[in-house]
């Protein structure tokens, strides 16, 4: 085994005697628990992750420091591409409102939809008046008239999706030709059957603490999807640097959790375990996409032929 590979084991060793590894990677990942887990944790991405942005995504820091700020990051790239007055813009898994709030305020020429799951509670959030907000689920667009959004973006959502190839095509219908699709996720950089036991096992109990499925997140099966699905001019970067100080402060808040059995019980009292299971998670990430290279941070950009 390899040094990282040692610390991660004994990381997994202490998690193991709170909560059991095996009932995680057991539990239910389908639309209802992802909306439960989302619900669940709200107070936890607003007040802990988000540090009261209400972001609960990852920050992209350009220069090695994390700031609240950096959360807009994925919202600041796909302004980038809102080239043209009178664009329509689909946010697929909404959540809290920070992407599309920000694209809206600032590029107020556009109209926003704002999609996500029923029972997240995301309605009650005040918005501008060109954000519609839509309850539903991304598998199936079929609320939306074909070929009637200009860009459909995400910012790791798709990664809960039971079948990705789905979702990817629903997205296809309902863009424009010459249409963008945006999507910021975690991705596996290599296919599943070249990875070793050790790195599948890693990998599925990191996903799962996060309620994403463990299936379907080799980056090149979405390019051949996004090809199959009629895209064209895929373009893949890897923004796992400016992860890495998002992924420190995650890595030092649970490892406080888990060095401190007291306050670990007592949270497992007072708290719902969809709650502290984000703690999995953040103490495993930052080894998961560093050195052993089990995870990326990816960002697909894809254009719908003409």
């Amino acid at each position: 085994m390899t040094p990282l590979e040692k610390e991660i084991e004994a990381r997994l060793h202490v998690m193991d005697a709170y909560f059991p590894l095996q009932d995680l990677l057991e539990k239910k990942t389908d639309s209802q628990a992802v909306a439960r887990y989302y619900r669940k944790s709200d107070y936890f991405y607003k007040k802990i992750h988000g540090k009261g942005a209400e972001a609960i995504h990852m920050g992209l820091s350009e220069d090695g420091i994390f700031k609240k700020e950096d959360f807009l990051g994925q919202a600041r790239f796909v302004g980038t591409l809102l080239d043209r007055p009178g664009m329509n813009i689909l946010e697929l898994g909404a959540g809290r409102l920070v992407n599309s709030r920000y694209l809206a305020t600032e590029f107020p020429q556009n109209h926003y939809t704002a999609l996500d799951l029923p029972n997240r509670n995301f309605l009650k959030n005040k918005v501008p008046s060109n954000v519609t907000l839509v309850e539903g689920d991304y598998h199936n667009l079929s609320a939306f008239p074909e070929a009637s959004f200009d860009l459909v973006f995400g910012v790791e959502t798709v990664c809960h999706a039971a079948d990705k190839d789905k979702v990817l095509g629903e997205v296809a219908k309902v863009l424009k030709p010459g249409g963008k699709l945006v999507l910021f996720d975690v991705y596996e950089p290599k296919p599943q059957e070249q990875m070793s036991d050790f790195e599948k096992r890693v990998s599925a109990i990191t996903l799962a603490g996060m309620c994403v499925t463990p299936k379907d997140h080799y980056i090149g099966l979405y390019e051949k999807r996004l090809a199959a699905h009629g895209f064209t001019d895929i373009q893949v970067e890897d923004l796992t640097w400016q992860i890495k100080p998002s992924l420190r402060r995650l890595d030092r808040i649970s490892c406080f959790y888990f060095m401190h059995p007291r306050f670990l019980d007592f949270t497992r009292r007072h708290l719902s375990q969809d709650v502290l299971l984000n703690s999995i998670a953040g103490w495993l990430m930052l080894l998961t996409f560093d050195g052993e290279n089990i995870h990326q941070y990816n960002r697909i950009v894809a254009t719908k032929a003409q």
